[in-house]
């Protein structure tokens, strides 16, 4: 279909503008959705995606523009209206009720105006079972949603917004709460929707998503629509230099570090739950990536060097001195830290400030020095260009990126030699991603050894001096910054043999 193709818009939005006080939000938007396509939405947080997907789904009323669905003037006051002609939207923080049973979180939208109550049980069970089968969710409609595991339950809320048989479905930021067999899951179904006729709009963080399932993408920037990108150009580097309004050459701020003297070295260690033995060196001012598939072995890896997972042999040694192994605390005595993969439930403590996250775990430190405490925390802050309302301000007010500058700020104030990155911009958008690239050029200068695991292959190839490939909890490759590829790296991950890339 080509752009000009009106007769097959199924969602046509024009002229969309949306202010909150001086803040524009979106200024004079146009999107539109054809029959039967995958649509990207992409941008950086305050970009204003959110709000689009919000008034195109009726939960927003915009100040100005139209919207048409199939050619039909339309105006939603609610989201019942947008349900009502075919747009359901999967939000971007969840709308289920674990209390209730599968089937009622399922069916919640879609028996407008009467109780599920007054339903037999029989007919809704049925109902949702036949809507939980197109999702691939095998679970007791009568279960408690509480009951299922979280792929599962993140699945139901995409099954509620299909139960409505939407002609747009809008995912807002869906795959972020999915592991990488789930979303593997999910685009399975949405290409089934759309051999089915439905029409999907996809928002993600992982522009290598876009790439992979959408048929053209549509790139916002600071509320105005920038421009669009055709399926043969949906590679994940297009699409952030649109975002972030320039090219991407600097974008990873890699610096030329001649490296020094091995800093962290692992020989034979073997990982609890395996039979083998890995080893690797990493020298000062030098980033090495590990790189594999899922269940390579990469996150334990970094959990036995750092002391947070067993390893029954092997040695680990940062600047010549041995590490005991299976000792968290004798890792970091030695100046080693993690980044883990998981902020939220790994690396912050969500009840908490800013200024206590910050300095959670610092042994320097003393609750009778409240003085220093503070000073230490407005340095970090500053440093790091942490955006908060203040050091008392709660952890959950920041963005995610913020919360990441955080857990990198408490790692730095024990000034460590060997930074282990797992996953470190993982849910985070491209100008936050940029600003933690800048952060890593300058530990570099400082001479700290950084072994990083990352799935986008991008920023493997944009960060790494050497790259270590892993297969099934072993290292089959390694490949230099000049001879590392995305379809190298691929091969060797999938058990090519490394004779056959070198």
């Amino acid at each position: 279909m080509t752009e000009g193709d009106s007769d097959a818009l199924v969602l046509a939005a024009r002229g969309i503008s949306k202010a909150y006080g001086v803040v524009q939000a979106l200024a004079e938007v146009d999107f539109e959705v054809r029959a039967s396509e995958i649509v990207g939405l992409a941008g950086e947080n305050g970009s204003g995606k959110s709000t689009l997907a919000k008034i195109l789904a009726g939960a927003v009323t915009p100040d100005a523009g139209s919207i048409e669905v199939s050619g039909t003037a339309r105006s939603f006051q609610r989201p019942r209206d947008a349900l009502d002609a075919g747009v359901a939207l999967v939000a971007q923080e969840p709308t289920a009720v674990p209390e209730l049973s599968v089937a009622e979180n399922v069916l919640l939208t879609h028996l407008p105006g009467t109780a599920l109550q007054l339903f037999r049980l029989r007919t809704y069970v049925r109902r949702a079972r036949e809507t939980l089968e197109v999702v691939g969710v095998r679970a007791d409609p009568t279960a408690p949603l509480a009951s299922l595991r979280a792929g599962d339950r993140e699945l139901v809320e995409v099954a509620k917004a299909i139960a409505t048989r939407p002609r747009v479905l809008i995912l807002d930021e869906a795959t972020s709460r999915f592991g990488e067999a789930d979303v593997l899951r999910l685009f399975a179904i949405l290409r089934r929707l759309r051999e089915d006729g439905t029409s999907t709009v996809l928002i993600t963080h992982r522009l290598s998503e876009i790439g992979e399932i959408c048929d053209r993408a549509i790139v916002l920037r600071d509320g105005h629509r920038v421009g669009q990108v055709p399926r043969e150009g949906l590679q994940a580097e297009r699409i952030a230099a649109m975002m972030v309004g320039r090219e991407l050459k600097a974008f990873f701020h890699k610096r030329k570090v001649v490296p020094g003297e091995v800093v962290l070295r692992v020989e034979g260690l073997v990982v609890d739950g395996t039979s083998q033995p890995v080893s690797l060196d990493v020298r000062g001012g030098e980033i090495v990536a590990l790189a594999g598939l899922v269940g390579s072995g990469r996150s334990e890896l970094l959990e036995a060097i750092y002391g947070a997972r067993r390893s029954r042999a092997g040695t680990v040694t940062v600047d010549g001195r041995a590490v005991r192994r299976n000792a968290l605390r004798a890792a970091l005595r030695a100046g080693i830290a993690l980044i883990p993969e998981d902020r939220h439930k790994q690396g912050l403590n969500l009840q908490a400030t800013v200024r206590d996250n910050i300095l959670m775990g610092s042994w320097r430190l003393l609750a009778t020095e409240p003085r220093r405490e503070r000073r230490l925390s407005l340095e970090a802050v500053e440093r790091l260009r942490i955006r908060t309302a203040g050091l008392d301000a709660s952890i959950r007010s920041l963005s995610g990126g913020n919360q990441q500058k955080v857990v990198v700020a408490r790692c730095l104030g024990r000034r460590p030699r060997v930074l282990l990155l797992d996953e470190p911009t993982r849910g985070i958008d491209v100008g936050a991603k940029e600003e933690f690239f800048q952060l890593i050029g300058s530990m570099l200068a400082d001479g700290m050894a950084i072994l990083l695991v990352a799935s986008e292959l991008l920023e493997v190839l944009g960060l790494a001096d050497r790259v270590l490939v892993m297969h099934e909890r072993r290292i089959v490759g390694e490949l230099g910054r000049e001879t590392a590829t995305e379809e190298r790296i691929a091969y060797l991950a999938a058990g090519g043999e490394a004779a056959r890339v070198a």
